[in-house]
């Protein structure tokens, strides 16, 4: 079906519009990275600010991709997938300052984290809080049906790790209470890196269910309960200890089951084929 010439115009003049706000921001990008070959001592800091920014255009060009379904009726993926990785480029950067290690000692940032001093606690939970919200929308905008399905689990782990990794517990330790700027926005920071280690770690449980029962998916799955458990034993929180130890055990169980009844039948098919061949 012929697209309406009146809306294929208002699709390039608004699309132009977007790209040009990318570019804008594609040029913040290039003055931090400018700027972190000469301020090393600030590296970390403008990293920060360079994943911020590739988040926002997540956003741009996720919204070409609207403009194209609601002007052209056409799904345009490819800005789609512009969008996928720059959120991606996002993490990336991330890791490369606080690290993708999922279960370390909790504390062992703090050094590190007190380079990025420069940030507040709101920015680094408004930043958090946009990484979610920036794949949850790809996720919607691609669709159950999309080839890119299972990839949005590897990312949701990687968002939470690192989440978790810019999270300052020595600092909440210390803070930790009302009277002292800042407490609500480090506790809703707590809560939500608590809740982005469960999520994760269903998702790959669900992979590991669902796809082929790849072994690295429930070890992932485990790995990111580890974390969480890290947590609630920093905070002496037994109860949610008790069973995220009793969920950690179950799993583990699991996974050596189908591990043994996989190499089973495995042995099996070896077997059969091997008296078919002697034939």
């Amino acid at each position: 079906m012929p697209v309406d010439k009146e809306k294929k115009l208002k699709f390039n003049t608004e699309v132009a519009k977007l790209k040009k706000k990318a570019e804008e921001v594609y040029k913040i990008i290039k003055d931090l990275e400018s700027k972190g070959e000469v301020e090393e001592e600030n590296l970390n800091l403008l990293k920060i600010r360079m994943a911020e920014k590739y988040v926002d255009l997540v956003s741009i060009y996720v919204g070409m991709s609207d403009l194209s379904m609601s002007l052209l009726e056409f799904k345009n993926e490819s800005y789609l997938d512009t969008a996928r990785k720059c959120l991606y480029k996002a993490i990336i950067i991330l890791e490369e300052v606080v690290s993708n290690t999922v279960d370390m000692p909790l504390t062992e940032n703090y050094e590190l984290l007190k380079s990025l001093e420069g940030i507040t606690d709101s920015e680094k939970l408004r930043l958090i809080r946009k990484i979610g919200y920036s794949i949850s929308l790809l996720e919607d905008r691609y669709g159950e049906s999309s080839k890119w399905k299972w990839s949005f689990v590897e990312l949701r782990g990687r968002y939470a790790v690192v989440a978790k990794n810019l999270f300052n517990f020595r600092e909440y330790q210390e803070k930790n209470d009302p009277r002292i700027e800042g407490f609500e926005e480090r506790y809703d920071y707590l809560f939500l890196v608590k809740e982005l280690l469960v999520d994760a770690s269903n998702r790959y449980r669900e992979k590991y269910e669902l796809t082929n029962h790849t072994p690295d998916d429930m070890k992932k799955a485990i790995d990111l309960l580890r974390a969480l458990k890290r947590i609630h034993l920093l905070f002496k929180e037994q109860g949610e200890v008790q069973n995220v130890s009793k969920r950690i055990e179950l799993w583990a169980q699991k996974l050596e089951t189908d591990m043994k009844a996989k190499e089973k039948l495995q042995k099996e098919k070896l077997s059969k084929d091997y008296i078919k061949n002697k034939k």
